[in-house]
């Protein structure tokens, strides 16, 4: 069974790619028609003020959407990079050797955090957390 990060599962992630992407797409939409209408007008000698300066604000436009877009991919990359190494590093702490733990902690932990594994709701986090917080009172 494959492990999925939480950020895959995240909403806002997925919505920052999806809006990001939508961003890309829209600023290209409106700066490709512009850039052909201003180039034939212009090529023809036919330009007018309206052609030229109102087709340069949508392209002005058009550059903010893409840019931000961009970022926005960027930024999604730079999430899921970081969710990546996060999740290798606690996947190798995890795999700590059970010889590091000393004896007189783990019967501490032993006496002072009761075996509540089997009720419902209660989960493996809980479990560690419970232990961390026992070997701290126990010392």
């Amino acid at each position: 069974m494959t492990h999925r990060s939480r950020l895959t599962r995240s909403i806002a992630y997925w919505t920052l790619v999806v809006a990001s992407a939508a961003a890309v797409a829209a600023g290209i939409a409106l700066a490709l028609p512009r850039l052909g209408t201003m180039e034939e007008a212009l090529l023809a000698g036919t330009a007018t003020g309206v052609e030229v300066y109102v087709g340069q604000a949508w392209i002005t436009l058009a550059a903010g959407l893409v840019g931000a877009g961009v970022i926005g991919l960027l930024a999604a990359l730079g999430l899921a990079a970081t969710a990546a190494m996060l999740t290798a590093r606690t996947a190798t702490a995890d795999a700590a050797p059970a010889s590091a733990v000393t004896p007189g902690v783990e019967n501490a932990q032993e006496t002072a955090v009761p075996n509540r594994v089997a009720e419902p709701g209660f989960d493996a986090s809980d479990a560690s957390d419970a232990q961390h917080e026992a070997s701290a009172i126990a010392r």
